[in-house]
C-alpha cells in the first residue's frame, strides 16, 4: 500500500497582508505553506503519471475545452480557441453569444471522493492510484496569525 507521510499533510495556513496597514481580516490573503519535499513530489507525479494518462484518457472524461492544469494549456491557448470559435460561428450568424464563467475558487470545493473516482477511470498504476488516496486522505492545518496559532 501507498503510504504519505503525516508530515507531509499538514499545512500552515499564514495571513499575508494584501495592504500596506492592514485594519480589517479582509486586508489578509491566507498562504498555505507546505513542506517544500511535498510540493517536489506533486511536481514530480504530475509529470510522470498525470499528464500522459489526461492525454490518453477514457472517453468519459472530456477535456477538450479545458486548458488550464494541462500540460500545454495556457490562457493563451484559451483565447486562440475562442477568438477561432467566435470567428467560425460569425461567418454564418449574424451575432454570437459568448457566457463567461469564473471558476477561480473552483477547486476549493472540490470533494476528494468524487475526484478519486475521476482518477480511477485514468490509466495510472494501481500503487500510484493508492498513492493519491492516500495523499487526499488525513490532511490537517495550522493557522498562524499575529503570532498566535
Amino acid at each position: 500500500m501507498a503510504v504519505v507521510p503525516s508530515q507531509w499533510k499538514k499545512a500552515w495556513i499564514c495571513a499575508i497582508p494584501k495592504v500596506k496597514n492592514p485594519t480589517d481580516n479582509s486586508h489578509f490573503r491566507p498562504i498555505s505553506i507546505t513542506p517544500v519535499l511535498v510540493r517536489v513530489m506533486e511536481r514530480m507525479v504530475v509529470r510522470k503519471y498525470l499528464y500522459p494518462a489526461l492525454n490518453t484518457s477514457p472517453t468519459t472524461l472530456t477535456f477538450h475545452d479545458q486548458y488550464a492544469f494541462r500540460p500545454n494549456g495556457s490562457t493563451t491557448a484559451t483565447v486562440i480557441t475562442l477568438l477561432q470559435t467566435v470567428s467560425e460561428l460569425l461567418s454564418t450568424n449574424l451575432f454570437v453569444a459568448v457566457y463567461a464563467l469564473d471558476f477561480s475558487k473552483a477547486f476549493d470545493t472540490v470533494r476528494n471522493a468524487t475526484l478519486l473516482e475521476k482518477m480511477a477511470t485514468l490509466d495510472v498504476p494501481d500503487y500510484m492510484y493508492n498513492w493519491f488516496v492516500d495523499f487526499f486522505a488525513g490532511h490537517s492545518h495550522c493557522t498562524n496569525f499575529k503570532g498566535e496559532v
